[in-house]
């Protein structure tokens, strides 16, 4: 059921977090710190023996999620050892997190659909312990009862796609796929799944940190492993839910006046397009983004009281007034062409790069437009000559390192995943129409003869995120 990465050391990474969690359960109250640390400490070793069995790894695929699963369940145990001092429910929150990270060790590592939906249940269930931490909050228990409505309805998904499918793979193949995309769909929170992930911020923030950043991942696991399944009728589903999704998230994001809630709809835009790649059958682009996305939105949740006094800072050092049309067109050219030519550098100097495959392609783009997006606002702020050529110092060596890395990781992970079917022809016609609608999105935004629509489209944004409890009369 499991995959023998290295028998002993999978057993210790199955078995070991259950152990804190019953450690947990029965001394918690008496030693909080002392369980707190200890669970730190585990999922620290987990981590360290993770990457230990990187190079001997039978399944590669395996072997890089549990170093996103263990990475991310230290970093936010780590930080919930000072943030729940004191708190009487930090046991609460180190069992729930033990549970959490052993069951996404037994998904990410099954070879069998039976065990990865055993996986896949149980880090449903351990997640709504961990959303229980404050169930005394109404918005807590609102989160909870989101929760575990779109779960049951993904995971009821997944087991119908488990029988039906031992009971005749090959007539029943598109009933199963679409069932398996359904599944995907509920817990990545993508449309029409979508409203229990910016329900779920009652909880503590480390919670929300192992959620945002492994949990939701769960959709792309599952599509990635089950891949040979995939029918045309289940991609056009993922690729229209996650399109939406993507679409959906970020004009949802830009509109939210908190933090968390900004963050928690930039990661249904994120799912978005981790649906888009799986989709396309870019397995490969698809995992880079999930691990990338889990630690940098572990990092973002765990910083957010840092992100609200960068935000402070931000209006303190608003870009100058009365740049001229003619000025604010130049700083435009030169946002998109200079991680433009960073990239191309990277990929001049990366020589394994020619092997790269239409998944490569896609996070590239990718790439490109989170650039252009920086470079953009802060030549807004610096829009000198020496402005450009920070940016430019700046964006060689990461365009450099990102290449490298992408090329690297594909390579590993390439024997543990299905070969991509989709041309380059066909990655760069979905870029292009992406990149069109981002444009016609940025013009809009720019444009001052538009304030009317922007206002209908703020105040439509504004009604849609909007939650209100389950149940409570509007």
């Amino acid at each position: 059921m499991l995959e023998a990465i290295a028998t002993p050391a999978l057993l210790t990474l199955v078995i070991a977090p259950l152990v804190v969690a019953a450690v947990a359960a029965t001394l918690g109250r008496r030693a909080p710190v002392f369980v707190a640390r200890l669970g730190t400490a585990t999922a620290a070793a987990g981590l360290l023996l993770a990457v230990a069995t990187l190079p001997s790894a039978s399944d590669h695929l395996a072997a890089a999620l549990l170093l996103l699963i263990f990475g991310v369940s230290a970093i936010a145990q780590g930080f919930a050892v000072r943030y729940l001092a004191g708190d009487a429910r930090a046991s609460w929150f180190t069992c729930g997190a033990a549970l959490l990270t052993s069951a996404s060790t037994v998904m990410a590592s099954a070879t069998t659909m039976v065990g990865l939906a055993i996986g896949w249940t149980a880090v449903g269930l351990a997640l709504c312990v961990l959303l229980g931490t404050y169930r005394e909050l109404p918005a807590a228990r609102d989160g909870v009862r989101r929760t575990a409505l779109a779960f049951c309805i993904g995971d009821g998904a997944l087991w119908a796609a488990v029988g039906l499918h031992h009971l005749d793979a090959d007539a029943l193949a598109p009933v199963v796929a679409v069932l398996i995309a359904i599944a995907a769909l509920s817990r990545s929170a993508q449309i029409p799944f979508h409203r229990w992930l910016p329900a779920t911020l009652a909880a503590p923030t480390p919670v929300s940190a192992l959620l945002h950043a492994g949990v939701v991942n769960g959709g792309g696991v599952l599509l990635v492993k089950l891949a040979a399944l995939s029918t045309p009728l289940a991609a056009g589903i993922i690729i229209a839910a996650g399109t939406a999704s993507m679409a959906y998230g970020a004009v949802l994001m830009l509109v939210k006046p908190d933090i968390k809630g900004a963050l928690a709809y930039s990661t249904m835009a994120q799912m978005g397009f981790m649906m888009l790649t799986c989709g396309l059958g870019l397995w490969a682009a698809a995992v880079i983004h999930l691990i990338g996305h889990g630690f940098y939105k572990a990092t973002l949740f765990l910083s957010s009281g840092t992100a609200i006094a960068r935000h402070q800072r931000h209006h303190m050092l608003a870009p100058p007034e009365g740049l001229s049309r003619s000025r604010q067109a130049v700083i435009a050219a030169t946002a998109a062409l200079l991680p433009l030519g960073a990239l191309a550098a990277g990929v001049a100097l990366t020589p394994t790069w020619a092997e790269g495959h239409a998944a490569e392609l896609a996070l590239l783009a990718f790439a490109w437009v989170t650039g252009a997006a920086a470079t953009w606002g802060w030549l807004r702020r610096q829009p000198t000559l020496g402005g450009a050529a920070a940016a430019a110092g700046v964006l060689l060596p990461a365009a450099v390192t990102y290449v490298a890395v992408v090329s690297a990781v594909s390579r590993y992970l390439a024997p543990a995943l299905s070969p991509s079917t989709t041309s380059p022809a066909t990655v760069w016609a979905v870029i292009a129409a992406a990149l069109a609608v981002l444009g016609a999105l940025a013009a809009l935004r720019a444009s001052p003869a538009a304030r009317g629509l922007q206002r209908s489209l703020y105040t439509h944004a504004i009604s849609a995120g909007t939650l209100h409890p389950t149940g409570a009369h509007r």
